[in-house]
C-alpha cells in the first residue's frame, strides 16, 4: 500500500520541485527517474504504471509552471 502512495507522490513532487531549481524539464526528468528507481521498489507492474502516470502529470504541470514563472 505504501508503494502505491509513494508512486503517486514522489514523481509528481520531484518534477515540480526540481524543475524550479534546475530551470530545465529534461534535467528534472533525469533526476526524477534516478530518484524513483532508487526509492520505489517496483515489485509489481501496477506500481510502475502509477509512477509513470504521476511522472507524466508532473511533467506537464512543471512545463506550464516553468513557462509562467521561470526559476526560483
Amino acid at each position: 500500500m505504501t508503494d502505491i502512495v509513494l508512486a503517486l507522490i514522489i514523481p509528481f513532487l520531484l518534477m515540480v520541485v526540481v524543475t524550479r531549481v534546475a530551470f530545465s524539464v529534461i534535467g528534472a526528468s533525469i533526476v526524477t527517474w534516478m530518484v524513483c528507481l532508487v526509492v520505489l521498489p517496483v515489485q509489481s507492474w501496477i506500481v510502475g504504471i502509477i509512477a509513470f502516470i504521476s511522472f507524466v502529470i508532473g511533467f506537464f504541470v512543471s512545463k506550464e509552471r516553468l513557462k509562467k514563472k521561470p526559476g526560483m
